[in-house]
């Protein structure tokens, strides 16, 4: 994760039973990281959870 080019972007996949850990990661450094979380439901689906999830 070297790039400082704004436009790059991380991607953080988890299944639905990890996604509450995932956002124990605070807001601000997902943002400062410029990571996304996905999840993958156990039916196969992935989606983008909003950046303002925050648990």
């Amino acid at each position: 994760m070297t790039s400082q080019e704004p436009r790059t972007r991380y991607a953080l996949t988890v299944p639905s039973s990890s996604v509450a850990a995932a956002v124990r990661v605070p807001l601000h450094v997902r943002q400062l990281l410029r990571i996304d979380v996905y999840e993958v439901t156990d039916e196969g689906q992935v989606r983008r959870l909003p950046s303002n999830v925050d648990a």
